[in-house]
C-alpha cells in the first residue's frame, strides 16, 4: 500500500508542479463556463421582437386590440403613421415586423364577417410562429366581444359599444391576477435551474476528461522514456504500480472538481445540491473518465496520438452530451446519439441535482449507467496495458 501511495504522490505532484496545468483545470473551465453561460443567457432574459402597428381603421375596436397587443410579453409594439414608414424601418433594421389593421375593420366585424389585417415581417424574425398565433388570438377575441356587444345592442336598443368596453378592461392583467404560479422541486434551493449552472457542469466535466486524457498519457510517456521498466524493476507488483497512477488520476480528478464547485459557487451562484449525492456522481463521472483515458491509452502508440484522438472523442461527445448547449434544441437524431454518451448521463445526473434538489436516490440510473460505461472502458483499456 506504502508503494502505492508513493506512485500516486509522485504523479499528483509532478502535475501541480507545471504551471499551464492551472490553466486547463481552473481557468479554461470557469472561462469556457463565463462565456457560454452569458451566451444563452438566463430564461428570462428573452429578447422581445419590435413589431410597427398601422391602424387605418381608427375605430374603438382597432384601438381595443392595439390596446391588447400593448400588454403582450412577447413582444414590443410602437404604432406608426403609415404601412410605407413601417416597411422602410424593417428593411433598415429598425423594427422586426408590422401589423396593419386595415380600413373597415371595425364595420366586418360588426357585419359578422372576419376581417382582414396583415402582418409583413423582416427575414431573420424567428418567432413568426408565436406572434401570428397572438395575432390571431387577439383578433378573434376582439371579433368575439364585437359581434356578441352587437347582438346585444340589437336587443337592449342601447349602444353597443357600452358593452364592448366593459368586455375589454384589461382582461391580461385579470387573468394574470387569478394565476398563482408554483414551481414544484424537492429543494427550495433550486426552485428555478438557470443556464449558468447547467454549463458550469457541462464544462467541469469537459475539461475534468481533457485533464485526464492528458494525465493518463504519463503512463505512454513513462514507457517511452524508459521510467516505466526501471519502476517495473524494482519490488513493486504490478497491482501496485496500475493502482497507485489510477488513485492518482481519480484524486486530481476530484482535486480539480471541487475547486471548479467551490470556484462557479463563489463567482456565479451555482447551488450544486445534496453533498452526498454530489460525491456519489463525481466519483461515478471520475472512474467512467479515468477508465475512458485508460481506454484510449490502451489503442495508441504514441502520447501525441493519445492526446489526439483524445481530445477528439471528448470534443465531439461533449457537443452530443449536451455539455455546450441545451439537449432541448438539438434534432431528435442527435438526442437519440447522445444516450450513448457518457456525458449525456453525467448532465442527467447534475440536472437531478441541481434543478431538482434530488438525493442520492435520485441519481441511481445516471449513476449506474456511468458505472457500466466504466466497466466497459477499464475492461478493455487494462487488457491493452503491456508491462513488458
Amino acid at each position: 500500500m506504502r508503494k502505492l501511495w508513493s506512485v500516486c504522490l509522485f504523479e499528483i505532484q509532478r502535475l501541480v508542479k507545471k504551471p499551464q496545468s492551472y490553466i486547463l483545470m481552473f481557468a479554461m473551465p470557469l472561462l469556457f463556463t463565463l462565456i457560454f453561460g452569458s451566451l444563452f443567457g438566463k430564461q428570462e432574459s428573452v429578447v422581445k421582437a419590435d413589431i410597427l402597428i398601422v391602424d387605418e381603421d381608427q375605430s374603438e375596436l382597432s384601438h381595443s386590440m392595439i390596446h391588447h397587443l400593448q400588454q403582450s410579453s412577447v413582444f414590443h409594439t410602437l404604432e406608426v403613421a403609415s404601412d410605407t414608414k413601417g416597411t422602410l424601418l424593417i428593411k433598415e433594421k429598425e423594427a422586426d415586423g408590422m401589423l396593419v389593421i386595415q380600413k373597415g375593420f371595425q364595420q366586418t366585424i360588426i357585419n359578422g364577417e372576419d376581417p382582414t389585417i396583415s402582418f409583413v415581417y423582416h427575414p431573420e424574425l424567428v418567432d413568426t410562429t408565436a406572434i401570428s398565433n397572438l395575432l390571431n388570438d387577439m383578433v378573434t377575441s376582439t371579433q368575439i366581444k364585437g359581434i356578441g356587444s352587437q347582438k346585444w345592442s340589437e336587443i337592449t336598443a342601447q349602444d353597443w359599444s357600452v358593452l364592448f368596453a366593459s368586455l375589454s378592461i384589461d382582461e391580461n392583467g385579470l387573468s394574470e391576477s387569478l394565476i398563482e404560479k408554483t414551481t414544484i422541486t424537492k429543494s427550495e434551493d433550486s426552485k428555478n435551474i438557470q443556464n449558468m449552472p447547467a454549463r458550469a457542469a457541462g464544462f467541469t466535466i469537459m475539461f475534468v476528461m481533457i485533464v485526464m486524457i492528458s494525465v493518463t498519457g504519463t503512463m505512454l510517456e513513462a514507457k517511452q522514456n524508459g521510467v516505466w521498466y526501471r519502476l517495473m524493476s524494482t519490488p513493486i507488483s504490478r497491482v501496485q504500480l496500475l493502482g497507485g497512477y489510477l488513485l492518482s488520476f481519480f484524486l486530481i480528478g476530484w482535486i480539480q472538481f471541487a475547486v471548479l464547485m467551490i470556484a462557479t459557487h463563489l463567482l456565479f451562484g451555482v447551488v450544486w445540491g445534496d453533498p452526498l449525492g454530489l460525491i456519489v456522481l463525481v466519483s461515478a463521472v471520475l472512474v467512467c473518465v479515468v477508465g475512458l483515458g485508460l481506454f484510449i491509452a490502451g489503442l495508441s502508440k504514441t502520447v501525441e496520438q493519445q492526446s489526439s484522438i483524445g481530445n477528439i472523442v471528448i470534443i465531439s461527445t461533449c457537443m452530443l452530451g449536451g455539455v455546450y448547449w441545451p439537449l432541448e434544441i438539438v434534432p431528435d437524431f442527435m438526442k437519440t446519439l447522445s444516450e450513448f454518451v457518457p456525458q449525456t448521463w453525467a448532465m442527467k445526473g447534475f440536472e437531478e441535482l441541481i434543478a431538482r434538489g434530488g438525493g442520492p436516490f435520485d441519481i441511481v440510473l445516471p449513476v449506474a449507467v456511468l458505472l457500466l460505461f466504466a466497466t466497459l472502458f477499464l475492461s478493455i483499456g487494462l487488457t491493452r496495458i503491456k508491462y513488458e
